[in-house]
Formats: C-alpha cells, sequence, structure tokens
C-alpha cells in the first residue's frame, strides 16, 4: 500500500517532503539511499495518516445587485455604510438567504432596502468574488410599483440616463458592468 513518505530535516531544524505515496519498503530504501551518498541532513520515514472523507465544498452564496430600469434610466444609489464603501456608489441589492434563488433575493431586497415592488429579468454577463463564497451578481430588474426611497444603507438614489452613468463614483464591481447597462438602456 502506498501509504508512507520520506522526509527530511536541515541543519537549522526546517522539515521538508522529500517524497510521498510511496510503500515501506520503497520509502525506507530512498532514505537509506539518501543517507549513503552522504546527505548530512537527518531522513526518515513516516507512515501517512488516511485522510478523512473531504469535507463538501463551501457553496457560494451570492450577492444580488440590481441595475433597475425605469423609463430608460437606471437606479444608482450611494452607500452610506459600512465605512470602506460609505460614499460611493452601486445597484442595490443585497445576500441570498439559503434556499432563495438570486430572482427571488433581488425582488426582496428591493422592497426591503427601496419599498419598491420590481421583477428580476436576467443576469447581466459577469461576477465578481467579493471575498471567500460570496459571489455578486448584476441583474437586469425592471421596476413594477412604488417611488423607490433610501430606506437601508444609503444616503441618496439617483436615476441615471445612459449619458449619466459615469457622472457618480462607483464602486469597482458596479464600474464594470456599466457597459452591459448602457446596452440594457439602449434597449429602451
Amino acid at each position: 500500500m502506498d501509504d508512507h513518505r520520506v522526509m527530511r530535516q536541515d541543519d537549522n531544524g526546517n522539515r521538508f517532503l522529500v517524497a510521498t505515496g510511496l510503500g515501506r519498503a520503497e520509502a525506507e530504501a530512498l532514505a537509506a539511499e539518501f543517507e549513503a551518498r552522504g546527505h548530512k541532513q537527518l531522513y526518515w520515514v513516516e507512515a501517512v495518516e488516511p485522510r478523512a472523507e473531504e469535507p463538501a465544498a463551501e457553496q457560494v452564496r451570492y450577492v444580488v445587485g440590481a441595475a433597475l430600469v425605469h423609463r430608460g434610466r437606471v437606479l444608482a444609489a450611494r452607500r452610506s455604510a459600512p465605512a470602506e464603501v460609505a460614499g460611493f456608489w452601486e445597484f442595490p441589492g443585497g445576500k441570498a438567504e439559503p434556499g432563495e434563488t438570486q430572482e427571488q433575493a433581488l425582488e426582496r431586497e428591493l422592497a426591503e432596502e427601496l419599498g419598491v415592488r420590481a421583477r428580476a429579468l436576467r443576469p447581466l454577463p459577469g461576477s465578481w468574488t467579493v471575498r471567500a463564497g460570496l459571489e455578486l451578481r448584476i441583474w437586469a430588474a425592471e421596476l413594477l410599483s412604488g417611488e423607490p426611497r433610501a430606506l437601508e444603507d444609503h444616503s441618496e438614489l439617483r436615476w441615471l440616463g445612459p449619458a449619466e452613468l459615469g457622472d457618480v463614483e462607483w464602486l469597482a464591481h458596479d464600474r464594470e458592468v456599466l457597459p452591459h447597462v448602457a446596452a440594457l438602456l439602449a434597449e429602451g
């Protein structure tokens, strides 16, 4: 069984893996060969413990933002929190809850953050890693009813036309999707 490895230790006490996946006899022969060549480092053979089953891969959780379109304009929201992003503009939205689709999350978040009913239409190209296990997707969405108000995490809202998309200082991820938003607005 290939369940042994050869290790070495240098003069400073640093340990290094020399070879792994060897049978015991093969590992011992390799360690002896290095010692016979006059290497001054310490070599030894270790049994490799069988690995426990790998945990299931961490499921990616989504943050969804809305390119919320109404009358040829898109809604931009100025962040008020957290401090590291306060003052920058984004497409409003938030995290999907476990068991919730991205579309459901987007519609719920727009109701909570802006007090409006909206419909998620389709994801725009691209996705961005916010941090390990958290991925941002921007969706095209349409306003169904209500007048957007900055209820949570935003200090200001603006409707921007195609020529105004560069007028605000966007968060980096949101800025990257602007060409797709401009195309969405051109569809009219």
